[in-house]
């Protein structure tokens, strides 16, 4: 499940300043492979008032350049959008798509 399309791209000491200046805006986790040990991994999108999406990048660049953050379902994404996230519940569905704050479902995150 490649990323599909280009993103701007955030650290976590962007999000950070965003939290920090008070900026509204929302995450979503778009499910990206599953882990050897068969947990589903997903990457965040961080998606600002005016729509732009930003996708959470590692603070250090490797050889092959940057690379988006990845998160296991437990703990890593749970830590992550409690400490990071829009303030928001998650649900998952029986595929393990994640939604953000929308108990109606209009949120759902399709891959």
């Amino acid at each position: 499940m490649p990323i599909k399309k280009s993103y701007s791209l955030i650290t976590i000491e962007g999000v950070k300043e965003l939290i920090q200046t008070g900026e509204d805006f929302r995450c979503r986790y778009d499910l990206v492979g599953y882990a050897k040990d068969g947990r589903p991994t997903y990457n965040c999108v961080y998606i600002a008032a005016d729509g732009s999406e930003s996708i959470l990048i590692g603070t250090r660049a490797t050889v092959g350049g940057v690379q988006p953050r990845n998160f296991n379902i437990w703990s890593g994404l749970f830590a992550h959008h409690f400490e990071y996230g829009d303030g928001t519940e998650l649900s998952f569905n029986s595929e393990y798509l994640v939604r953000t704050g929308d108990v109606q479902g209009q949120n759902e995150i399709k891959d």
